[in-house]
């Protein structure tokens, strides 16, 4: 029997794989390997048998995780270890990495000579618990992770580290370099963990916690650790940071708890850190804060936060949209709108969305209120807008936490065809937020979105997107022009040349351009002059329900106030 047939015969003797759970065995005299079929499919292998199978493999595996994943193989080969245990990321043949834990054996026969290498992959699909640009645990991850904390009554500290000047850093020097600023710390802060001694990843681990922050928990190091840590890091980005031959300084905020008291959920101490981190940043000039010497405004917040949690559990209650016109800047002929959401509850009153977007957008209840936000404005906008007036464009904020996740295409699609709502009507307007998502990732989901139809615009444009790299890498259909830049554009020389340039490059670009925080008929006809293709702001409408948007004229907005 030949050395295959025999593979083959043991290989079907223990496979048993399920979707999603792949065996593998391997000669180790030949190097003859027998993978399943569904690994094969799945990865897009050259085939069920295959010679070298090790070195096939590792070229689909991360490249973080690839040092790690040789030198465990290497180390088999060489006779070296009996076993590989190792949990990686490994792409498979749509481009998208998925989660692994691999678990292998060698086999040896009774004088001790190794025989075979066996073992399975459990694939745990695709591998959202890491950010894409650090690699490091999400902020999903961290909440799960405190929530097994506070099931298990176990005692912890928490620190939250924040980048201060991270936006002045990307806009002066590009999008990618603020990736790899991003992605330095974090293997540093990663570095001050590991370094610090010996124990289980679960006992101190590492988190990216959304945008410019980090965080790390410990049950094992005490109030002077984290001090040290805190105080170390900081150091190491005013003075050390050096990318791509570039010296950065960097400032930093912090802040940090003892968690003991179990009452206590995870949303609350992620929110009562980024509050810290507020306190840090703002008032005490990068200054490590405990979470325990927030002031009363703080606590306020929370209140509110939970409130806010409350109302998405209850129906959405005290939620509603708004919506503002969007107008030709020709003739003031009506285009469309955006839709903007609202709360309002007592005893909290109408809360300014600038304020409760920013505290929920970190939380995993986020993403249910922007899900309503879409299906209401979708349902509105049919109900009471396009039935007369067909051709007119819905605008609809979706951020970074939104698009990051796995099911956002399906969850959008899905609403849209639950609605019936045509997608060419729809214009999805990416927040300032998103520049910290990876370029490539954030590309291919624009272009998903424009085979359905749906329209892309870039919001906010110029305060903090990295704006130029940005319009010029991503296949968006329009800019928003912050309305910043065109604040008393009338009298100011610098502004209207910055605006004239921005709207001058996205034309010769083929980008259409939407200028908000239009308040008075000087300001329209500048950006009129300018070429601006479509203009938002109070001189049209502030903000209204639907009852009091289908009231307005739908030509000519802007003559009116002529």
């Amino acid at each position: 029997m030949s050395n295959i047939d025999l593979l083959t015969k043991v290989f079907e003797a223990f496979s048993n794989s399920s979707e999603g759970r792949y065996v593998y065995l391997t000669d180790l005299k030949t190097g003859i390997s027998r993978w399943s079929k569904n690994c094969v499919d799945r990865f897009g292998l050259p085939g069920e048998v295959m010679q070298n199978a090790g070195d096939i493999w590792e070229e689909h595996i991360h490249p973080i995780d690839r040092e790690e994943y040789h030198g465990q193989i290497q180390a088999i080969m060489e006779g070296k270890s009996d076993e590989h245990n190792m949990t990686y990321r490994a792409k498979d043949k749509t481009g998208e990495y998925v989660a692994c834990t691999c678990k292998g054996r060698v086999i040896r026969d009774d004088d001790g000579n190794p025989l075979y290498f066996a073992g399975t992959i459990e694939n745990h699909g695709v591998a959202s618990e890491y950010d894409h640009i650090t690699n490091l645990f999400t902020r999903f991850k961290l909440l799960g992770h405190l929530r097994e904390l506070k099931a298990q009554k176990k005692e912890y500290y928490i620190l939250f580290i924040g980048l201060c000047n991270f936006t002045e850093i990307n806009n002066v020097n590009g999008y990618e370099f603020g990736n790899k600023l991003l992605k330095l710390f974090g293997e540093r802060l990663l570095e001050y963990v590991k370094s610090s001694g010996s124990f289980d990843v679960k006992e101190a681990s590492v988190f990216h916690a959304g945008g410019t922050k980090f965080a790390l928990v410990s049950t094992v190091f005490d109030s002077q650790k984290i001090k040290d840590i805190y105080e170390e890091l900081s150091d190491f980005a005013r003075h050390s940071i050096t990318i791509d031959g570039t010296p950065i300084s960097v400032n930093l905020a912090g802040s940090c708890a003892h968690v003991d008291n179990f009452e206590i959920d995870e949303h609350t101490v992620f929110s009562s850190g980024l509050m810290g981190l507020d306190e840090s940043i703002y008032e005490k000039h990068g200054e490590l804060i405990p979470f325990d010497s927030l002031g009363t405004d703080s606590h306020d917040k929370i209140v509110i936060i939970n409130a806010l949690r409350n109302c998405i559990n209850n129906n959405f209650e005290g939620f509603y949209l708004c919506f503002q016109p969007i107008v030709s800047s020709v003739d003031d002929t009506l285009l469309g709108s955006e839709a903007l959401v609202r709360w309002e509850l007592e005893p909290y009153g109408n809360v300014p969305p600038n304020k409760f977007i920013a505290w929920l957008e970190n939380d995993p209840l986020f993403y249910d209120l922007s899900l309503w936000i879409f299906r209401t404005a979708m349902r509105t906008w049919k109900e009471y807008v396009l039935k007369d007036n067909p051709s007119l464009i819905l605008n609809i904020n979706v951020s970074y936490i939104q698009i990051d996740k796995q099911c956002f295409r399906n969850d959008l699609l899905s609403i849209l065809d639950e609605i019936d709502f045509p997608s060419g009507n729809l214009c999805l307007e990416l927040t300032e937020r998103c520049r910290f998502m990876d370029l490539e990732f954030l590309r291919n989901e624009i272009i998903f979105l424009k085979s359905h139809g749906i329209r892309v615009a870039l919001d906010d444009f110029g305060t903090g997107f990295s704006a130029m790299e940005l319009l010029i890498n991503l296949p968006i259909d329009t800019i928003k022009i912050d309305r910043s830049f065109v604040l008393d554009i009338e009298n100011k020389k610098e502004k209207q040349h910055v605006v004239k340039a921005i709207l001058e490059c996205a034309r010769n670009l083929g980008v259409r351009s939407t200028v908000e925080g239009i308040e008075t008929k000087s300001m329209r006809d500048v950006l009129r002059e300018y070429g601006a293709s479509t203009l938002q702001g109070y001189l049209y409408s502030k903000p209204v329900r639907i009852e009091d948007f289908v009231e307005l004229k739908l030509d000519g907005l802007g003559r009116n106030n002529d």
